[in-house]
This record gives C-alpha cells, sequence and structure tokens, in this order.
C-alpha cells in the first residue's frame, strides 16, 4: 500500500472518529460510514492483477479512479521492482539451460514495453486512462526516443553473451518504422541480437497472435529451438510456437487485444469518410463530366466537319491521279505502239538481210570486204575466223584476195587466217516463226588467243546502225 492511499485511509478514521464523539455530544445517531469508492487502491490492485492474469479481457481504457493508482504503481517503483524480480526468475530458468553447439537456441523478446518503453506516450494519455492513439503513437515512435525498460538491458545482454540468438519480434510496421526502431535499440544498447522482425505488407491486417505465431513457426521450421518468450502483452505469448517457457512482463497501460479493434473502428471510419468524399468527388465529377460532354461534342462536331473536308479533298485528289494514272497509261500504250513500229521495221530490214547471201557474186564480194576490215580492225598477224557453214565454201574461195588486199593496204606481209571447221555461225533462218538462233551471213574473226574478237555479220551490223539511226527513225516514222 503505497504512502498516498494510508494517508487518505488515516484521514478517513480522523473523520469518523470526530464524528462519532460529535453524535454522542448532540444525542444525535451517527451518520452510517459511506462504502469505499472504486477508485480505493483495493479495487484498483484487485483489477490490476485481473488484468495481468489476463482474467480480465476487452478493456479499453483504465478505470479513471484508478489514475493515481497506476501512475504511482509505474513511477513510483513498483513496477521496476516487478521488473526486476521477473528478470531474476528468466535468469534462473535460462543459466540452467545446456545449450547446443549448433547456434540454434533461441529467445525471443517483445519490442515496445519489453525491451523500450513508452512510459512518456502514456503519461500524455493519463497512463491508460485515455483511449490508445495510433497515430499518436506512431508520431511517438518516429521520434526514435524510446528509452529503455529497466532491467531488461541487462538480461538482453546476459542472453545473448550466454550464446542465445535472441529475435527482437515488433508489431510495428517495417517501412514506416524500421530504421528509426533499428536506431532506437542501439541507441538504448540492445546491440548484438540476431535478428529485428517487424511487420511487413505480408502480415498486414493479420491480428498480433496470428502474426507472431507465423514468425515464431518460421523460426521452428529454420531449425531454432524457442527456449524463452518475454512480452508484456498476452498476445505476445499465445498463439503457437510460444517456446519452451513464456514470461509476462507487467502493463497495466495497454490492451493489446482492444488496440486491434481500435484500429478496425479507424478503419471503418476512415473507409466511411472515403465514402463519403467519394461521393463529394463523384457529384462533382458528374457536373465535370457534363462540362466536358459538351465541349467533346462540340470538338467532335468540328472534327467530323474537317475529316469531311479532308475526305472531299481526298476524292479530289484521287480523281486527278486516276486521270493521271490514265493519262500515263494512254502514252504508255502510245510508246508500246511506236516501239512496235520501230521493231517491225528492224524485221523487216532483217528479212532484207536474207536476200543478201542469195546474189552469190555480189555476197561473194561483200565477205571479201568484211574479212579485210576485221583483219584491219585486228592488225593480228594470225587470226580465227568463223562462218556459216553454207559459206564456207565462198569464205575459203575469197581468202587469199582478202589477205593480199589487207596486205596492200595495211603494208605489212599476209596475216595467217585458220577457218574454224568445228564451230559455225548459226545457220540461216527455217522460215515461219522459229525461234532458233540464226545468221543472216557475215564473218566473226578473232585473234589466236580468243581475247580480241571483230564480230562482222550483216545482223551484227544492222545492230550497231540501228542503234545510232534510232532518233533519226523516230523523227521520220513518228515526227
Amino acid at each position: 500500500m503505497n504512502i498516498r492511499a494510508m494517508m487518505k485511509r488515516t484521514h478517513e478514521a480522523f473523520v469518523l472518529l470526530f464524528l462519532a464523539l460529535l453524535s454522542k455530544a448532540t444525542s444525535v445517531k451517527p451518520c452510517p460510514r459511506p462504502s469505499l469508492p472504486q477508485s480505493d487502491s483495493n479495487f484498483c490492485l484487485s483489477w490490476r492483477l485481473a488484468v495481468e492474469t489476463n482474467n480480465m479481457r476487452g478493456w479499453r481504457t483504465v478505470p479513471i479512479q484508478c489514475f493515481r493508482y497506476v501512475e504511482t504503481y509505474m513511477i513510483g517503483g513498483q513496477y521496476e521492482r516487478d521488473i526486476n524480480f521477473i528478470v531474476g526468475q528468466i535468469l534462473s530458468y535460462a543459466i540452467g539451460i545446456a545449450l547446443s553447439n549448433d547456434g540454434m537456441d533461441a529467445w525471443i523478446l517483445d519490442v515496445d514495453d519489453t525491451c523500450l518503453s513508452n512510459l512518456f506516450y502514456y503519461k500524455s494519455k493519463r497512463y491508460g486512462c485515455d483511449p490508445f492513439d495510433s497515430s499518436g503513437f506512431k508520431a511517438w515512435a518516429r521520434t526514435g526516443g524510446c528509452p529503455a525498460v529497466p532491467g531488461m538491458l541487462g538480461l538482453f545482454s546476459k542472453l545473448v553473451n550466454t550464446g542465445f540468438k535472441v529475435f527482437m519480434v515488433t508489431g510495428r510496421d517495417e517501412e514506416t518504422l524500421g530504421q528509426i526502431t533499428t536506431a532506437n535499440l542501439h541507441d538504448q544498447g540492445f546491440v548484438g541480437y540476431e535478428r529485428l522482425i517487424l511487420r511487413t505488407p505480408v502480415y498486414k491486417g493479420q491480428s498480433a497472435v496470428v502474426y507472431k505465431s507465423n514468425v515464431r513457426k518460421q523460426l521452428v521450421e529454420q531449425g531454432y529451438r524457442i527456449w524463452g518468450n518475454i512480452g508484456d502483452q498476452w498476445t505476445d505469448l499465445q498463439g503457437d510456437c510460444v517456446g519452451n517457457r513464456t514470461f509476462k512482463l507487467p502493463n497495466p497501460m495497454m490492451n493489446d487485444a482492444d488496440v486491434s479493434k481500435q484500429i478496425q473502428q479507424m478503419v471503418r471510419f476512415i473507409r466511411q469518410e472515403a465514402e463519403e468524399k467519394a461521393n463529394e468527388i463523384s457529384v462533382s465529377a458528374e457536373e465535370e463530366f457534363n462540362i466536358e460532354k459538351l465541349q467533346i461534342v462540340e470538338a467532335e462536331k468540328k472534327k467530323i466537319r474537317q475529316e469531311y473536308d479532308r475526305k472531299a479533298k481526298q476524292v479530289d485528289v484521287k480523281k486527278k491521279i486516276e486521270y493521271s494514272m490514265q493519262l500515263n497509261t494512254s502514252r504508255i500504250k502510245v510508246l508500246q505502239a511506236q516501239d512496235d513500229i520501230v521493231n517491225s521495221m528492224k524485221e523487216s530490214a532483217g528479212k532484207d538481210l536474207l536476200k543478201v547471201a542469195d546474189g552469190k557474186k555480189a555476197y561473194k564480194k561483200l565477205l571479201k570486204d568484211l574479212i579485210v576490215q576485221s583483219l584491219l580492225r585486228l592488225k593480228e598477224p594470225a587470226v580465227l575466223l568463223r562462218c556459216r557453214e553454207v559459206d564456207k565454201k565462198v569464205v575459203e574461195s575469197v581468202l587469199e584476195e582478202a589477205k593480199k588486199a589487207y596486205a596492200d593496204k595495211a603494208n605489212v606481209p599476209a596475216p595467217k587466217i585458220t577457218v574454224d571447221d568445228r564451230v559455225f555461225l548459226p545457220p540461216p533462218p527455217k522460215g515461219g516463226d522459229s525461234h532458233e538462233p540464226y545468221c543472216s551471213g557475215g564473218v566473226v574473226v578473232a585473234s589466236q588467243d580468243g581475247k580480241i574478237v571483230c564480230e562482222n555479220t550483216l545482223d551484227a551490223r544492222l545492230d550497231v546502225v540501228y542503234r545510232q539511226k534510232l532518233p533519226e527513225i523516230r523523227k521520220r516514222l513518228l515526227g
């Protein structure tokens, strides 16, 4: 019983004694003693015992009449003595554990109000008499100024130095409080733990029991043996794989299970606010939509008009293109007809060439002149001559004359002329529409090595003349 409560009860006793004396002096019956209010330390002690033993559930706040009691308990020394007593029990248990050499002997420690104290936050909440405020708690946690819970830093260090793998498991959000929590623990001397495990998005929405059960289960599946589990809330110590022994630290200021309910209420409130805001946005969006719709309709009408003008221009361009194509087609037909006329003229000349060989005397003289001309072109001492097979005898009959004529004109010795009797020029056409190669007459003379060739056939000469005279022919025929 603390000093304040003793003074209060002493004061009540003096008041009762004074009333009794006064009633005897005045012959008036004394007033009955009033019943003790619920804020009496005995009630608050019983209330705290029910909370710590988890016999009282679903409470949201500390009874207002227990404000001073809880304040005195937390800062008057009893809380620290209770912690030290439990730490002693934990050390007695831990010393008796025979550690293996595989490094898989583990302890699990909660963080908030187990390793780091949030007493300054709860002081602003009248030590739990005001409802838990998650946003306010996060703001406090972001300061990174949580001091170590008395006695727990020493216990932590002894567990680490003994060889246990210490896992710090907390419900704090990893994304928003991960780095701050790590720094806060290190600043308070919690250095050397195996791992700090915070709540990730995978565990979002899960209760503390489910979340921490999953974490412990994963550690067990990894081969760790959980010898001890320490926390200030029953949700830290319930569920699966809780460990060989659990140790509950006192905390009469907060009910973690009720915090989850408050969070759900906040979620519902936020959702309601969001829905109302969404309705406002929907109404505003509808108005903006109607305005935008009119603007779009007008814009689309303008586009349609522009599209109509564009397509009308396309039709006009298409007509011009078609007219140009038809004009080009007509021109191509005219050019093709002109080519046909010129080619027919060439074919007619080719047919006339066939008649040249019919005049034997004149053709004989022509062959001699063609041979002499070829020799003058080549100026070789020895040449190979090819002719049509039908012209072989005529060619052989004029060779000597051709040699002499060449020698006189070139003023050189007469060359050696070999008539190829194995390869002949194509024969005259057989008539009809035969597509076989033919030769109208003439000769082909080449050097002995075959590198220089003078094609002096009637057909070759016709091609040369045709190419040279083609512009003049077109002018005369087509104007």
